[in-house]
Formats: structure tokens, C-alpha cells, sequence
């Protein structure tokens, strides 16, 4: 056949013989000529693809497009190749483009196609289209607001985070407005002092700062930007976060700080007045002692040492002495130190611990108080025990004028 081809019509034979794709005649259903580009791309040899079924190297699951597809060619409906898969002898698939059109050889209709192996850039668009699919899905899941940006300025992708941000869609932004739409003026000029130098010198503007977005709703939210140019390009890729809720808390911590600074100082200012006021009281306090003391030795002791040299009984001589005691007690720090380090002693216990001080004896203070015996001993045994002297051998009487 292949023979009878190049002797009825040799110039397809030539344009066959040097036709950089497959070219191939179906009569009937089946391969009458193929060229040695079909061979090569279906691994078959070309003895055996002549006289072969033309759809028995098509994949199963793409015969009916390929069916559909060819008709509509051949009707004038198309003028576009059609891709599908083919099987080769080793196993492996292929995929080719193809286009047919009728001809006529020696009076018979048949089909003229001419196929091409594109299964390199198939499988390119393939790694592509899943790279692109991959890159897509990162950048809507990602959590955080996006943008890229081009060189003039244009958002040319945003995705739904950043929708929710600034408070319009993608149909918005995509290629219709620029980013300094949604930049607070305050912010604007250092932006695009950035924007300029990073396009000159990726290295010459921050790549993460703070800065102010202003929704299409007039809202202010302060975001953290983190951008980078994308490699080979003068786009950008930005995410952003929005830190409103952080910047409030630390502006309200910054307000609370400056209060606690202001009551800080207000209670230190008090403490030294309350300082003043306590060392004022001490000196009240002193200047009251001298007083009542100098009033004492002034005028109340001349007239017990009066009354002494006066005629007494006994007893009243004994009670003038008790007072006298009591007098110079109230002048000196005893009865203060007792009063004040051993407050659990009662008012009577006081006055015996002053007695038992003097050097009394048991009848003694017993008679001066009008007590028994046996009372001025268990007196005797509970000063002992609130002083903390129970169990020790310290003299009661000297351990008292020591706290004089």
C-alpha cells in the first residue's frame, strides 16, 4: 500500500516522508499509510499499523470525544485540535493532538490526520495546572489576609481572608484598584517609599511593619505586614494580620501603667505625710510626758516627802510609801516597759509586779491590797508565766528592776 501511495500521488509521499508530526491515511476504518512519526510516538512499526483498526490505539475512555470530536471537524464545526490519550505497544500512555480532513486518493474518500506527540507539554501543564492548584490552596487557607501586587500598584489577587479585611471582593480588587486604596493616608507616603525601594533593592525596605487598613466600610484596623517579592518578578506577595484587638490592650495597659504611676506617687506623698504626722504624734507624746513628769517632781513629790515627816500611823505611813512608789514608778520607764511588751497583765498584777518590785513581802502586798496569802501567790504565778518565766530560776524581783 505504502508502495501504491508513492506511485499515485508522490508529492504527499514527499510532504509525508519530511512532515515533522505523524501523518497518516484512513480508508475504511483502517491505517492504509502512516509515516514514520506515528511510528516512533505509538512504538508500533509501521508494517504493523497499516491495515490496523485507526481507533485501536485511541484510550478507551476517550474513543467517544475522539468520535465526536472528529465529526465535527470534518463537518466544519471546528477548526481546533483535539487532545486525547493513546495507548502505545509497550503499555505506556501518550497523549497527541490531532486534526483530520477528507481526501480523496485514486476516486475513494478517506481521511487525511495529521497528529502531533504532546505528552512532554501536556504533563507540563499538568505539573503546572497542580502547581497553581497547590499555590491556590495555600493562599486561601493560609489564615491571614493576602494580596499580590504588581509593579504599578494593582492588586491583581486577594484572597477570602482579605475580602473579610477590607470589606470588599475579588471582583473589587482584582486588577481594578491599587493598594494605596486601602493604605491610611497617615501611612501612605512611607508605603510607597517602601513599595519603590523594594522594586530597586529587595533588601532595602523592612520586610515585616505595622501599618493602617482602611475598610471600604471606613473601619481602621492596625495590621502586621509581612511582603516579599516574588523571585524573578517585580510582584509582590503580602500577609497580612490584623493586631487591632493587641494594640487596644496595649494601649489600655500603657493608660493603666500611667494610673498606677500617678497613685503610686499620691501614696507616697501620703506615707510622708503620715511620716510627719507620726514623728509630730512621738513629739506630742514626749513633750506630755515631760510635762506630767515635771509637774510631778514639781509639785506632787514635795508633798509626799511632807506627808512622810508628818505623824502617821503605820498603815498610812506604809500607804504614803506605796504611793510614793507608784509616783516614781510613773516617772521612770518601768511601768511603761511592763504595760507596753506584756500587755496580757492585768491592771491588779501591774500594781503587784510594782509591789514585788519595791521589795514587799508576800504579807506585805497581802495586807496592802487586802488580799490573802494564798492570792498574792497565784498573782505571783501568772505574772511569772505571762513574763515567760515559768521553769526558770530568775528571781521574779530582779527580772522587774531590770525593766526599770
Amino acid at each position: 500500500m505504502e508502495a501504491d501511495l508513492k506511485n499515485i500521488d508522490p508529492t504527499l509521499y514527499a510532504l509525508a516522508e519530511r512532515f515533522i508530526a505523524g501523518l497518516y491515511l484512513v480508508k475504511a476504518g483502517r491505517f492504509i499509510f502512516v509515516n514514520d512519526n506515528v511510528s516512533r510516538y505509538t512504538e508500533y512499526p509501521v508494517k504493523e499499523l497499516v491495515g490496523a483498526k485507526a481507533d485501536s490505539l485511541i484510550h478507551p475512555d476517550d474513543k467517544e470525544r475522539v468520535k465526536i470530536e472528529a465529526r465535527r471537524m470534518l463537518r466544519g464545526e471546528s477548526h481546533v485540535p483535539y487532545l486525547f490519550r493513546i495507548i502505545t505497544k509497550q503499555g505506556h500512555i501518550r497523549w497527541v493532538m490531532e486534526m483530520i480532513s477528507p481526501y480523496t486518493l485514486d476516486r475513494t474518500p478517506m481521511l487525511l490526520g495529521s497528529t502531533m506527540n504532546v505528552t512532554d507539554r501536556n504533563e507540563a501543564q499538568e505539573r503546572l495546572q497542580a502547581s497553581e492548584n497547590l499555590y491556590r490552596t495555600i493562599f486561601e487557607t493560609t489564615g491571614t489576609a493576602m494580596t499580590i501586587v504588581e509593579e504599578d500598584m494593582t492588586v491583581s489577587l486577594v484572597n477570602t481572608e482579605f475580602e473579610k479585611l477590607s470589606g470588599a471582593g475579588k471582583d473589587f480588587w482584582e486588577g481594578n484598584h491599587s493598594w494605596k486604596e486601602y493604605v491610611h493616608a497617615d501611612d501612605l507616603g512611607r508605603m510607597l517609599r517602601y513599595h519603590h525601594d523594594r522594586r530597586i533593592d529587595p533588601g532595602s525596605a523592612p520586610r515585616s511593619y505595622e501599618f493602617r487598613i482602611m475598610d471600604r466600610q471606613g473601619g481602621v484596623h492596625d495590621v502586621l505586614n509581612t511582603i516579599s517579592i516574588i523571585p524573578g518578578t517585580k510582584r509582590s506577595v503580602s500577609s497580612y494580620i490584623d493586631i487591632s484587638g493587641r494594640k487596644k490592650y496595649e494601649d489600655t495597659l500603657i493608660r493603666r501603667e500611667t494610673e498606677l504611676r500617678d497613685k503610686t506617687r499620691d501614696l507616697e506623698e501620703l506615707n510622708a505625710a503620715l511620716r510627719v504626722l507620726l514623728k509630730q504624734r512621738d513629739e506630742d507624746r514626749s513633750e506630755l510626758e515631760d510635762n506630767v513628769l515635771s509637774v510631778l517632781n514639781r509639785l506632787v513629790m514635795p508633798c509626799i516627802e511632807k506627808l512622810k515627816k508628818s505623824p502617821l500611823r503605820e498603815s498610812d505611813m506604809t500607804c504614803l510609801h506605796v504611793i510614793e512608789s507608784h509616783l516614781k514608778d510613773i516617772t521612770s520607764s518601768f511601768v511603761r516597759k511592763l504595760s507596753s511588751e506584756h500587755l496580757k497583765l492585768t491592771p491588779r498584777e501591774l500594781q503587784m509586779a510594782g509591789l514585788i518590785k519595791e521589795g514587799r513581802t508576800t504579807k506585805e502586798i497581802a495586807d496592802f491590797m487586802n488580799i490573802s496569802l494564798a492570792t498574792v501567790e497565784i498573782h505571783r504565778h501568772h505574772i511569772r508565766e505571762k513574763l515567760g518565766l515559768t521553769g526558770q530560776k530568775t528571781n521574779l524581783r530582779t527580772f522587774l528592776a531590770s525593766l526599770s
